[in-house]
C-alpha cells in the first residue's frame, strides 16, 4: 500500500521508482571459508535503485554471503524487495523511520532486503540535501578507522601466512580469524597466527559464527588464554554466551545473536557479552544498525561494523556508520571488497571508501559518496513506480 495521497509524498523528495540489480562478484582469492563447509568462490549480492520525483537516484546493497548464513539468501532478498518497494513507491524519502515501519507493517523478516531498501534511502537523501551519510547518522567522530582484515578458515600455517602478508603489504593491524569447527585445532590455529603477528596487532578477534557447543566454547577459550583475543560469538544463542561468560576471561564479541534492539536489551540483561559486531544487512540497514551503536554505547558496550561481503555500495554504508562512531567505542570495521573480491568486478561503482595502512579513509561527497554506472550490471530485475 503506498500512500500518493499523503502531501508528505508530495514534491521533489517523494520516491518515483526502485530498481533491483542482481550481480555476481567472483572473489580474489581461491575461497572464503566459514565453519560447519560455508565454503564459496563467488558472492552473489542485490543492489538497490531508489529515485526520486525530481530524478535523482540513491544505492543500497545487501549482500547475504551465500544461503546459510543471513535471514535469506539472494534470490529471497530480491523478492522481498519486489514486495517492499510497492509499499514505498509514493512515499517521502526523508522520513526514515516512517519508511522502516512501513516495512517492517509489510513483510515480517527478510532483513537483507531492508537493508538495501534503507540504505538506499540513505544515499538519496544524503544527494537531495548535499550531506554525507554520516552527518545524517549522528556527525563524523572520527576522521579515519580502524580496518579488520577477516581470515578465511585454514589451516593454522595458511592462516597466518595470510595475517603476514596482509600486515606487510597493507598495514592490516586488527584482525578476525574465522573458526568454529574442531575447538582444539581453532585454538591451535589462533596460537600460530599469534605466533606469526608477533607485536603486529592491535586488535585479534576469533569469530566461531555461532559453530561450537557451549562445552567446546569453554575448551578453546581456555585453550587461548595467553593469546589477547576477543572470543566472537562461539557459540548461537545468548543463554550460551551468557553461560560461558561467567566462566573465561576473554571479552566477548555477539554478533549473530543480535538482530533487534529488544535482542540487544536481553543481551545486555544476562551480561553476554562486552562487544557487539554490528552488520546492517543482519539488523535490516543503517537506520537501525545506528539505533545498536546508540544503545551500545549507551551501555558501555563496544562495537564492530561488518557486513558479510558485497560491493563497493556496501562497504560505504559500513565507512559512514563506522565513522559515527566515537573512537574508544568502535573496535574496528571491515572493508572486505578491496581484499576479497575481484577488482573487475567492483568497477561499476567507484569512489566510496579507501583502505591504506590499515585504515579506512572516507571523502565529503553527498550520500554515499559513490559513483554508480547501473549500466554496466546489465538490466535490472525489475522496476517499481
Amino acid at each position: 500500500m503506498t500512500s500518493q495521497s499523503s502531501p508528505a509524498a508530495r514534491g521533489p523528495t517523494a520516491i518515483r521508482q526502485i530498481r533491483a540489480f542482481a550481480i555476481r562478484l567472483p572473489l580474489s582469492v581461491s575461497e572464503y571459508a566459514m565453519s560447519h563447509d560455508r565454503v564459496m568462490s563467488h558472492v552473489d549480492t542485490t543492489v538497490v535503485e531508489m529515485e526520486s520525483a525530481d530524478g535523482t537516484r540513491g544505492y543500497g546493497e545487501a549482500c547475504t554471503l551465500g544461503s546459510s548464513y543471513l535471514d535469506g539468501f539472494a534470490g529471497s532478498t530480491q523478492s522481498a524487495i519486489h514486495e517492499l518497494a510497492r509499499a514505498l513507491v509514493g512515499r517521502d524519502v526523508r522520513e526514515a523511520g516512517v519508511l522502516n515501519a512501513v516495512m517492517d507493517r509489510q513483510v515480517k523478516g527478510h532483513y537483507p532486503a531492508k537493508a538495501a531498501l534503507d540504505a538506499a534511502g540513505w544515499d538519496l537523501r544524503g544527494r537531495l540535501l548535499g550531506l554525507p551519510v554520516y552527518t545524517l547518522l549522528g556527525g563524523r567522530q572520527q576522521e579515519s578507522y580502524p580496518v579488520f582484515h577477516p581470515v578465511t578458515l585454514s589451516t593454522p600455517e595458511a592462516m597466518a601466512r595470510e595475517v603476514q602478508e596482509l600486515a606487510a603489504r597493507e598495514g592490516y593491524r586488527h584482525w578476525q580469524l574465522k573458526l568454529g569447527n574442531d575447538a582444539v585445532a581453532d585454538a591451535q590455529r589462533v596460537h600460530r597466527v599469534a605466533e606469526a603477528l608477533g607485536g603486529q596487532s592491535d586488535f585479534l578477534t576469533s569469530d566461531a559464527n555461532g559453530g561450537w557447543s557451549l562445552p567446546d566454547a569453554i575448551r578453546f577459550a581456555r585453550a587461548v588464554e595467553d593469546v589477547d583475543t576477543y572470543v566472537e560469538q562461539p557459540c548461537a544463542t545468548l543463554s550460551e554466551l551468557a553461560h560461558l561468560r561467567g566462566r573465561v576471561r576473554q571479552p566477548i564479541v555477539v554478533d549473530e545473536a543480535v538482530v533487534t534492539a529488544g535482542d540487544l536489551l536481553a543481551c545486555l540483561r544476562l551480561g553476554a557479552a562486552e562487544a557487539l559486531n554490528i552488520k546492517p544487512a543482519r539488523v535490516g540497514g543503517l537506520t537501525k544498525a545506528a539505533r545498536l551503536r546508540d544503545l551500545a554505547h549507551a551501555a558501555g558496550v563496544r562495537v564492530m561494523v561488518d557486513d558479510p561481503m558485497g560491493g563497493m555500495v556496501a562497504m560505504a554504508g559500513i565507512a559512514h556508520l563506522a565513522v559515527t562512531c566515537e573512537p574508544g567505542q568502535l573496535l574496528a570495521a571491515t572493508h572486505m571488497a578491496s581484499t576479497h573480491i575481484d577488482p573487475r568486478a567492483l568497477a561499476a561503482a567507484t569512489g566510496g571508501p579507501a583502505v591504506r595502512g590499515g585504515r579506512g579513509w572516507l571523502g565529503d561527497a553527498p550520500g554515499l559518496g559513490v559513483e554508480v554506472d547501473a549500466a554496466a550490471w546489465g538490466p535490472p530485475l525489475f522496476a517499481i513506480a
